[in-house]
């Protein structure tokens, strides 16, 4: 039983983390070294988690990525690090997102607008705010999946930079946030 789980798990995570959470392809980001960094909290971390990403345009449309996560804690808490655990933590709360759905939002941000409601398979997704994100301007919203009201998941779309994953990814079980993904910090070249 186990060993299904772990595999579930794994499959889970390379899932989200090549399809799902990927909001800009990699022919976005310019030449020169873009980096960004992200802390990670949730309910079930003994503590915040650090995952760090730059990408590196290099001459002839090629690129350098470096992904790097940074946690702390006793070996039985650090069995879910970072970014692959992000999945399990968002799953967990009940918050079992259709990935598909999001990336139509994701691959039309730019046409969103604040205060507006968008039709999504599975639930609504509504515009809250235009704000900054480490510096990022994002589109701030709340996906709310049908048979799930009380588990709403509050997603940040960059608009004006490239950011490989969502700069704001928040995962709450009624008022309470289960599970936080934040950009932190971003650099351009």
């Amino acid at each position: 039983m186990y060993r299904r789980r772990v595999f579930a798990f794994i499959m889970l995570c390379l899932g989200i983390w090549t399809v799902g959470w990927a909001q800009a392809e990699l022919s976005e980001f310019p030449v020169g070294i873009t980096t960004m960094t992200w802390t990670l909290r949730g309910k079930g971390l003994p503590a915040a988690q650090t995952l760090s990403l730059a990408v590196e345009g290099l001459p002839e449309g090629r690129y350098r990525v470096r992904l790097s996560v940074e946690a702390e804690g006793l070996p039985g808490e650090l069995g879910m690090l970072g970014f692959l655990g992000s999945a399990v933590y968002i799953q967990a709360a009940g918050a079992n997102l259709d990935l598909s759905a999001l990336m139509t939002l994701i691959r039309r941000r730019q046409l969103l607008k604040v205060g507006e409601e968008y039709a999504l398979p599975g639930g609504m997704f509504r515009v809250k705010e235009k704000t900054d994100i480490a510096g990022v301007s994002c589109l701030v919203g709340v996906y709310t999946q049908a048979d799930a009201p009380s588990s709403p998941v509050e997603l940040g779309l960059a608009l004006s930079d490239p950011v490989y994953f969502l700069p704001l990814l928040r995962a709450y079980d009624e008022e309470e946030v289960v599970f936080e993904m934040v950009l932190t910090e971003y650099t351009r070249p």
